[in-house]
């Protein structure tokens, strides 16, 4: 039964050429679509998982208005995790991260 079918499939296939090739190539763009999409997904829902207790966790981030848009990057001041610290009883530690890349080859 199962080779009837794939009989079928290609005698329509066959007649059918340029119906057939839309039909296949939208179905292979929108399953790569879905794929990217959930990848992205995947990518999103899984920052910082590896650490315990991350729903405790938060990220500081500074904003203002530039050319009259309101911007963010999550970059903050040096003496604001200190002070966090010591101001907001709520805030158990807070952890400063400096994002620097270094050249290394081999033999040094």
């Amino acid at each position: 039964m199962f080779k009837n079918y794939l009989k079928s499939s290609f005698r329509n296939l066959s007649r059918n050429k340029a119906f057939s090739a839309i039909n296949i190539l939208g179905l292979m763009a929108g399953m790569a679509s879905a794929i990217l999409i959930l990848l992205w997904i995947n990518d999103e829902v899984s920052y910082d998982r590896f650490y315990t207790n991350t729903s405790r966790m938060y990220m500081m981030f500074s904003r203002d208005k530039f050319d009259g848009k309101l911007q963010a990057w999550n970059s903050t001041s040096k003496p604001l995790a200190p002070a966090l610290k010591k101001d907001y009883p709520e805030v158990e530690d807070a952890v400063r991260f400096n994002n620097i890349t270094f050249l290394v080859s081999a033999g040094e």
